[in-house]
């Protein structure tokens, strides 16, 4: 048995489990297994005294509060890990109420490096009990009747803390008056001329105040004072990091003594500021991935983008930089370490130059001046650097990222800034092209719809519009209202087959053969037949319709209804009756001669015609429908005659019931138009502007 190193307590725990621990451990510890019933015998004898131990309990472990207590842990000497399932959570709830987390630790069950934590617990231990054990033998020494005064170096600290694993000092106020063989390699000390030296001479300036706070603050304490890291520079130039521990201690004489702990974590601290810094360079990585594919403005993203750089570099200032169509600069976002949103006026005067580099090679730059020696320019931060990556997408240069800091550039920064340039050229490049394809739509849209719709003497005319989606969608539902050059007014409304820019280009095709048509005759049959011909020509998909023709020579108006495979218009009196009218014929483009009767109705004032598309009745699909007389009803529900601008309501509370009805669940444009016969002593209004009244709502 190895007695020197402390013991490893294994219970109850998995084979595998326990064979991952004795791999990492053995050298650093004794690893015994054990059960339940016989672990208390290995954690026997005064509590603080006892060997170290630390145990582990596996999940398999019956009543393991009641084990806890009878192991009797203790800071110093015995240390307990605990394996927690679901089943038993409750039950150890109690642990963290009666033992602190350096004594009894819980591990849920599952936990993938499991060694990484016992060894922990296990190094804490050593570290405490070392610490415990410095200090009881430093005040048995101080205490001994023997003059301090009279002893130098390693003579004061006696066998045992001359050959300690960690650094020993005692300082007699800020003064060194004796160290152990560890702190002369870690501080690089030399008797005599260390004797005396204030310790706080040997790190940075910037590191002194804080020291000295830190050792003033265990004179005040009568247990030690929690230890902190300081950081210095070797004499090679190398820094170090020092985690510093201070108690105070008194001789025979009464006088004040300063017991320092000095540990080298230089290796440990550099590990953890690089797991930090990974873990800031991918939350970097992320944010910047979140900003660029989230919706909004490009310019909002990219400032979240510059912000986000700023903060998890620690950078002075970020820009990003684009250009237009000419390869000339367009515009600049910026964010400084110390505003929201910077005036971009500095970046442009100073860093022109560097980033007109970057984009004239097309390939990242690299500013970065000497750093000064600390030893011999102490404070010194030396000149910024500069890093210039392009924002290259597609073969496009579509910008420059842009970064000025105080600090260093490693090439893990270097990486993620070229990383997160990429991201950026991509999401901009994809709005760009968004942009342009968002331009074409509107386009391709802009002849599906009336730019106006015309004033009709005696009528009132209002129509709705709203796409299933916004954006790149363009929709197959399409109206129009014009006058005939024989007197007559027309009105269309339709729905093509299929949605895009196929569907786009057969609705043009339809709305301009129409209007085409009408030119020579707005006859029904005349018209439908040049269209159908049409369509049958293009070798197009088939479309439905309604076209009405409005005779205003006769009082009342009558109008010539006709359908082509399209839902039955309403039509509304103005006594409030409603329903659809008896009408249908075959879809255009599947016959070759296909015959459409025509309807003749008489519209009297305040009746009111009411055309729309097939997405008010089979908005969700072909297996939830809603009838035409349900229509009906929500259109006679309307103001009555009597109330002007009622074809405008009804429009209104069709398409609003619609979206009330469909909800989410909505999967087809909606389109209505509406005609209302006003009565004589109304007067026709005003001509009603397209970009109000489709709504594209």
């Amino acid at each position: 048995m190895s007695h020197g190193l402390p013991l490893l307590l294994l219970v109850g725990l998995p084979r595998e489990t326990a064979g991952a621990i004795t791999a990492e451990l053995a050298a650093t510890a004794e690893i015994v297994e054990s059960s339940a019933e016989d672990a208390p015998r290995h954690t026997a004898g005064t509590r603080g005294r006892r060997r170290p131990t630390v145990v582990v309990l596996g999940a398999t472990v019956t009543a393991p509060v009641g084990l806890v207590h009878s192991l009797r842990p203790h800071a110093e000497d015995v240390v307990v890990a605990v394996t927690t399932t679901t089943a038993t959570d409750g039950e150890l709830a109690v642990l963290p109420l009666l033992f602190s987390a350096d004594v009894v630790r819980r591990m849920p069950q599952g936990e993938e490096r499991v060694p990484d934590v016992v060894g922990d617990l296990l190094r804490r231990l050593t570290h405490r009990r070392t610490h415990a054990q410095a200090q009881a033998v430093a005040q048995q020494r101080l205490t001994s009747g023997t003059s301090i005064d009279r002893q130098l170096g390693e003579r004061l600290l006696g066998q045992f803390l001359s050959q300690a694993p960690i650094g020993v000092l005692m300082l007699d106020g800020d003064a060194l008056i004796a160290w152990n063989r560890r702190a002369a390699d870690v501080l690089e000390l030399t008797e005599p001329d260390s004797v005396r030296r204030p310790v706080t001479e040997m790190f940075a300036e910037d590191q002194r105040t804080a020291l000295r706070r830190h050792l003033a603050a265990s004179r005040r304490r009568r247990d030690s004072e929690p230890d902190a890291v300081f950081e210095r520079v070797r004499a090679d130039g190398t820094s170090q990091a020092l985690r510093i521990a201070a108690q105070q201690v008194l001789d025979t004489q009464g006088r004040s003594r300063t017991l320092v702990l000095a540990e080298d974590v230089t290796d440990r601290l550099h590990a953890q500021r690089k797991l930090a810094e990974r873990t800031s360079h991918a939350l970097l990585t992320a944010e910047v991935a979140a900003a660029m594919t989230a919706p909004g403005p490009l310019d909002e993203r990219l400032r979240r983008c510059v912000r986000a750089a700023t903060d998890r570099l620690g950078a002075d200032r970020v820009c990003i930089w684009t250009l237009d169509a000419r390869g000339e600069f367009a515009h600049t976002i910026c964010a400084a370490d110390d505003t929201e949103s910077a005036d971009p006026s500095p970046c442009r005067t100073a860093q022109r130059a560097l980033v007109a580099q970057v984009v004239a090679e097309r390939r990242p730059h690299l500013d970065v001046p000497p750093r000064p020696d600390p030893r011999t320019s102490p404070g010194a931060s030396g000149r910024g650097s500069f890093a210039g990556y392009p924002l290259i997408s597609g073969g496009e240069l579509i910008g420059v990222l842009s970064l000025t800091t105080r600090l260093a550039l490693p090439a893990s920064t270097q990486s993620t800034l070229e990383n997160i340039a990429d991201q950026i050229a991509v999401g901009t490049r994809q709005d760009r092209l968004l942009h342009r394809l968002t331009d074409t739509t509107r386009a391709l849209e802009r002849p599906l719809l009336p730019p106006r719709l015309p004033d009709l003497p005696g009528f009132e005319l209002a129509a709705r519009y709203a796409p299933f989606s916004q954006g790149l969608h363009i929709g197959g539902d399409f109206y129009d209202a014009f006058t005939a050059p024989d007197g007559r007014h027309v009105l269309v409304l339709g729905d093509v087959c299929g949605k895009g820019p196929d569907a786009a280009a057969i609705t043009g095709l339809v709305r301009h053969t129409l209007w085409a048509a009408a030119q020579h005759t707005s006859d029904p049959r005349h018209v439908l037949g040049l269209v159908n011909n049409a369509l049958r020509r293009q070798g197009t998909p088939f479309c439905t319709l309604v076209y009405v023709v409005i005779d205003p020579a006769h009082t009342p108006a009558r109008l010539q209804v006709t359908c082509a495979g399209h839902p039955a218009p309403l039509l509304c009196r103005a006594d409030g009756d409603a329903a659809p009218l008896k009408v249908r014929g075959p879809l255009l483009g599947v016959l070759d001669a296909p015959h459409h009767p025509v309807t003749e109705v008489e519209l009297l004032p305040g009746d009111t015609l009411v055309l729309y598309t097939d997405g008010f009745t089979e908005g969700a699909g072909a297996e939830d429908l809603r009838e035409p007389e349900d229509l009906a009803a929500i259109a006679a529900s309307r103001p009555s005659a009597a109330a002007a601008g009622r074809a405008e309501s009804i429009a209104a509370g069709l398409l609003d019931d619609a979206h009330r009805w469909w909800g989410e669940r909505l999967r087809d444009d909606l389109a209505v138009l509406a005609l209302t016969a006003r009565a004589a002593r109304e007067t026709a209004g005003d001509p009603v502007d397209a970009a109000r009244v489709p709504g594209r709502e």
